[in-house]
């Protein structure tokens, strides 16, 4: 367990009831979460990695749905206009939610039409490289772009996704110009990595940890402010150049559910996922899929998606 995750851990158990909040009557059956994007990647990794934990906390087994398509409005939709009797609740990634809602004509949902359950992770981006790759470290990677610019390929999800913001800041902020190869989803993106179709990839934390860990992958950098505390070998994007990188791409996943459902059940569903990031097991298997966890309950994790938007809206238009 690292050691930010055990600070968080006892804060949670010194503050935290000893059971969540009962609504009568609920729930009679098993809760859908549906997760917008496709399996392998780093929102399907949490949500399943939950779905392991939290029966004993929400009274039921929760079943998780893949509902990919279209960096996530697919998914999204389903969500809004799904039933709002606390039985369907979803893995919300933004800012890629905020990114859909701006970008795109014609969107069936807004911010408005979710409501805010509870915050459970932050992952960062990393820029990677085959492990066999001859670029071994981030100034050899920079050095090639610059010599051939506009025909490096580097992999991401999207188009119009988080990972896509983080592509368009990298190159804005470094001068730089990439090929930025969209591809459906970090598992996807790191499978032609591996498959050496593409030079790099921009991974989520969470979906790369286990082939750096297997040896398959080299971390060259970490789009945050500070290093991972599950690679601190591997510096921080700032750290390489000199220069501040922002890290708008880092995917901050909380679960809500649509607007609309009964406040004592969201009550008891926010104090299921309340329990179980208190879990002993579930914690240590997150710090073992490096999963860095950021509990907030539903009124903090509200204000967190106002900001998140905000600053969504500010670099967006280095996509266009």
């Amino acid at each position: 367990m690292t050691i930010m995750n055990k600070i968080f851990a006892g804060l949670l158990l010194a503050s935290a009831s000893a059971m969540p909040v009962m609504a009568a009557d609920f729930p009679e059956k098993p809760v859908t979460m549906i997760v917008a994007y496709s399996p392998g990647g780093g929102n399907d990794t949490v949500a399943r990695l939950m779905a392991q934990h939290i029966e004993p906390y929400l009274g039921t087994r929760m079943v998780v749905e893949n509902q990919a398509g279209a960096g996530g409005q697919v998914g999204f939709t389903r969500l809004a206009r799904a039933k709002n009797d606390g039985y369907t609740i979803g893995l919300l990634s933004a800012p890629s939610i905020f990114m859909i809602e701006l970008l795109r004509e014609g969107v069936a949902f807004s911010q408005d039409d979710f409501q805010p359950i509870a915050n459970i992770q932050s992952d960062p981006i990393l820029l990677t490289v085959n492990a066999d790759s001859d670029l071994t470290d981030f100034a050899a990677l920079k050095a090639e772009i610059e010599s051939k610019p506009g025909s490096v390929n580097i992999a991401g999800d999207g188009p119009q996704s988080n990972v896509h913001l983080q592509a368009a800041a990298f190159e804005k902020t470094l001068g730089l110009d990439i090929n930025f190869v969209s591809y459906a989803g970090s598992g996807p993106s790191a499978t032609a990595l591996l498959g050496n179709e593409v030079r790099a990839a921009l991974l989520t934390t969470s979906s790369a940890l286990q082939f750096v860990n297997a040896g398959k992958v080299r971390a060259l950098g970490v789009f945050s402010p500070e290093r991972h505390p599950s690679l601190p070998d591997v510096p921080t994007i700032s750290e390489l150049p000199g220069e501040n990188m922002p890290g708008v791409g880092t995917a901050i996943r909380g679960v809500v559910s649509p607007a609309g459902v009964d406040a004592d059940r969201v009550a008891h569903l926010s104090g299921a996922f309340e329990q179980l990031l208190q879990d002993e097991a579930f914690i240590e298997a997150a710090d073992n899929a490096g999963i860095v966890l950021t509990y907030m309950g539903a009124e903090e994790f509200s204000g967190l998606l106002d900001e998140t938007m905000a600053d969504t809206r500010q670099f967006i238009t280095l996509m266009e």
